[in-house]
């Protein structure tokens, strides 16, 4: 993420000091996650999925989260638990 920071430290450094403050969750991937990444992955191999829009998926079902933060414009096309799409905080265009 802090590519899109344009390498300003001062900009970093408040960015981080936002997360560490509560300004998003962070998780740690599961080793039982990989197998439905997997599955997601040969799910949506016709986008291509990739590894970072499947880790938002698994992580968003298995916590029941599905309010996520992506630049992705397309993320919309994955669904939680396979009914509903995901609402992304960066980009509203539904």
């Amino acid at each position: 993420m802090c590519y899109l920071l344009d390498f300003n430290v001062k900009v970093q450094t408040d960015f981080f000091t936002w997360v560490k403050n509560g300004g998003v969750q962070l998780n740690d991937l599961k080793q039982a996650d990989l197998n439905r990444i997997i599955q997601l992955t040969q799910k949506y191999s016709d986008l291509p999925m990739d590894f970072a829009d499947a880790t938002l998926v698994a992580i968003g079902e298995r916590l029941n989260i599905s309010k996520i933060a992506t630049i992705d414009s397309d993320f919309y096309i994955y669904r939680f638990h396979q009914k509903h799409t995901f609402e992304n905080i960066f980009i509203d265009i539904r």
